[in-house]
């Protein structure tokens, strides 16, 4: 994540039938322009359908960071604000915790796309957005030993991790960078009744 100080926001554009505005900023230091979207529809059945929730959440931003209607952003034009720019989005807040399902989401589907991955020495995460906030998809290969409160790398298990990575992406975990921004399938599982998680289906582009 890269924090962008006081960009101004120089155009606002309404698109899809007025259920998305695109907030434009300018970077003039860096000399880029960064998009932020405000999307009132969600993802769904392979396409974007309105949401009253959504809609909701989104007027609510409008109101915390602009005090306009959604119809009204366009008289914002000329504030500044700060923009954090992810991999593959740009947002007015800190994304500061990684989301998580509940049992209550099993069956949930849906497409997106790759937003980062990252090896953190206990196991790959891939993460990715659903409706605005970000969620992972684990590949462990590090067991945790409840005596010592640590993690330790079961060396088997990295090796085997490695190899599921490599065959779901076709490519490395050392050059993840390749496939940022790239469209996936998600599926929401649970095990043992009440551990959500999620698996990213083998995508046709692998």
């Amino acid at each position: 994540m890269d924090k962008r100080a006081q960009c101004e926001l120089v155009e606002v554009t309404f698109k899809d039938d007025n259920q998305r505005a695109i907030l434009t900023f300018l970077d003039e230091e860096m000399g880029e322009v960064l998009e932020v979207s405000f999307n009132k529809n969600v993802y769904k059945d392979g396409e974007f359908i309105p949401d009253d929730e959504k809609a909701k959440k989104v007027d609510e931003w409008c109101d915390t960071y602009f005090g306009l209607a959604f119809d009204n952003l366009d008289q914002a034009v000329g504030e500044r604000k700060d923009i954090y720019v992810y991999n593959n989005f740009n947002s007015l807040w800190e994304s500061k915790e990684t989301k998580k399902f509940s049992p209550e989401d099993k069956g949930k589907f849906f497409q997106t796309e790759i937003g980062r991955v990252v090896d953190d020495g206990n196991g790959i995460h891939i993460y990715f957005l659903y409706e605005d906030d970000e969620y992972e998809s684990k590949m462990m290969y590090s067991d945790y030993i409840e005596k010592l409160k640590k993690w330790f790398v079961n060396p088997q298990k990295k090796t085997k991790q490695r190899e599921k990575f490599k065959d779901l992406f076709g490519i490395e975990v050392e050059d993840a960078d390749q496939i940022i921004g790239k469209p996936i399938n998600v599926e929401v599982k649970v095990a043992f009744k009440k551990f959500a998680y999620c698996e990213i289906k083998k995508p046709d582009w692998a």
